[in-house]
């Protein structure tokens, strides 16, 4: 986090924001709560960041005519247009931590560390809908 966020605020995008649009660069289109669930944070927090982030012009947010009670968030041309810029970053600050690590151990520790986080999830209690 440490790395990246300095890297992240020279293009004027706030760490915080940086979960959601990567969500959104995969999934645009999906509702704001599906975003929070996909973050692992609460509503709130996914409001307030949305909120920000469409002050400054990264998404949007609609309701459809068909379903008023979902709302629904939408990169725009300049939130889409982040990623080409913003994902280097974060490649450049990936290859900077493991930089000195062997493939073999790099793999063992994603391998573990992708079950323990499928552990977890397993695990957590869902929110109610």
């Amino acid at each position: 986090m440490r790395a990246l966020q300095p890297r992240l605020a020279g293009h004027a995008v706030p760490f915080g924001h940086w979960t959601f649009l990567r969500i959104l660069w995969e999934q645009d289109g999906i509702t704001q709560r599906e975003l929070s669930d996909e973050a692992g944070v609460m509503e709130p927090t996914t409001f307030a960041a949305l909120k920000a982030m469409e002050e400054l012009g990264y998404v949007t947010r609609r309701q459809t005519a068909e379903n008023r009670k979902n709302v629904y968030v939408y990169l725009t041309p300049k939130g889409r247009a982040l990623r080409s810029k913003l994902v280097p970053l974060a490649v450049e600050v990936n290859a900077i931590a493991t930089g000195e690590i062997s493939a073999t151990d790099l793999a063992v520790t994603r391998r573990a560390l992708l079950a323990m986080i499928d552990n977890l999830s397993r695990s957590s209690p869902r929110r109610p809908r």
